[in-house]
């Protein structure tokens, strides 16, 4: 979800598509509101890299159009609100991919094992390297 709001079943389901591409089921609640504790209260200090500023500012502006859309809260978006909804969403899918293969690329630089990083991805162990290649494959988000 984008913002705290109720579950109502919209959790995707194992044969749902991520974003970047490949075919896999979303990790355990339990795993995500592991990961959330773990990175929220890692240093406390806010983002320093203006790209990712800018991508929180944007995915903030979806967030809010997706909002007014699905609850009818006001003002009420337009056809020209979601167009550019839509376009951000495109590049943060972009921003997303650059993030991943860079996560990808560092955990390997530190020795967590490419079998690991399959079973945190949620891929076949032979599939993780051919992730990151994928991932490198696809263009910079602007």
């Amino acid at each position: 979800m984008l913002i705290d709001e109720p579950d109502e079943g919209v959790a995707r389901s194992a044969g749902s598509p991520r974003a970047a591409g490949g075919w896999t089921s979303s990790p355990d609640r339990e795993v995500l509101e592991a990961a959330r504790f773990r990175l929220s209260t890692r240093d406390g200090r806010p983002v320093a890299d203006p790209s990712l500023a800018r991508t929180l500012d944007d995915l903030r502006a979806v967030a809010g159009v997706r909002v007014a859309a699905r609850y009818g809260t006001q003002p009420p978006p337009g056809p020209l609100d979601l167009g550019a909804s839509l376009a951000l969403v495109g590049n943060l899918r972009l921003c997303l991919d650059a993030l991943e293969a860079d996560l990808l690329d560092a955990a390997a630089h530190v020795g967590v094992s490419w079998d690991l990083i399959a079973a945190i991805i949620g891929v076949p162990a032979d599939e993780a390297r051919d992730r990151l290649r994928e991932l490198r494959a696809r263009p910079a988000p602007h």
